[in-house]
């Protein structure tokens, strides 16, 4: 067991020095959503740090921090290599259900795993839309806490395949991929273009979600949302505050 593992498996929880095998990632991808939010902050600080095993460890285990989605699914991706899994990682392009349109093109980024047969995709960035499970490309549906996901195949101009979820009112597209691997350069042009495109939805306001044990936190500039099994709360937020609810709210 490694370093990098050892400090992860005491973060998360997850049983010391015990081997992570397939049937064993629900737990584990359920334990690091419960870990690392979907968070802007370095974006909107401008803090942008290289896309490496070591610089990603660094930031998400030794900070009170998360990060979107080429920060948390490349660390799945490293932290998936370590513990031996046939991996690699792909772009996508996010669907944006509420304007009907793509968002920014190849700015999404997962991960997909072999097993036996079978080729599986990760997600532990899709915001607070995490199948906490190994999608299977054979298009059967995973159920979640957080709704039911599908791989469908079907050729976009995006990519070949679908993410699709049903969050209760039928299935939509969460985004479009194809299997083709991306390196470090491309996770560099990926942050790259949050940071930077007018068109990314990250580089103009803050916002953090994380699942919680019986829910889901979302902060905004304007308000800061509580979902557990006793119901819902929802308080406006003050400026200035974000910050402060953030470190204490999203971290144990």
């Amino acid at each position: 067991m490694t370093t990098m593992l050892d400090s992860l498996f005491k973060r998360i929880g997850y049983k010391p020095g015990q081997q992570v095998t397939f049937a064993d990632l629900p737990e584990f991808l359920s334990l690091l959503a419960l870990q690392f939010p979907f968070e802007n902050g370095a974006v909107l600080r401008n803090e942008r740090i290289s896309m490496t095993k070591t610089e990603l460890t660094e930031a998400l285990l030794n900070n009170k921090r998360g990060g979107l989605c080429y920060d948390l699914n490349a660390f799945l991706y490293y932290v998936l290599t370590e513990l031996g899994f046939s991996v690699h990682m792909v772009r996508g392009t996010v669907f944006n259900a509420k304007e009907q349109a793509w968002a920014l093109t190849g700015t999404h980024v997962a991960v997909i795993l072999r097993e036996g047969d079978e080729t599986y995709l990760l997600d532990t960035g899709f915001g607070i839309n995490l199948p906490l499970a190994p999608v299977p490309f054979s298009g059967e549906p995973v159920p979640s806490k957080t709704g039911a996901y599908r791989i469908r195949e079907t050729k976009t101009d995006k990519g070949d395949y679908l993410l699709e979820m049903d969050k209760g009112d039928g299935w939509q597209i969460g985004y479009a991929f194809s299997l083709t691997p991306i390196d470090e350069a491309v996770l560099t042009c990926v942050r790259d273009a949050i940071f930077d495109e007018k068109a990314s939805p990250f580089n103009k306001n803050p916002l953090a979600s994380k699942l919680i044990k019986d829910g889901k936190l979302i902060l905004t500039k304007d308000h800061f949302t509580k979902q557990t099994g006793g119901g819902l709360t929802k308080e406006d937020v003050n400026a200035g505050d974000f910050q402060t609810i953030f470190v204490h709210s999203f971290f144990d």
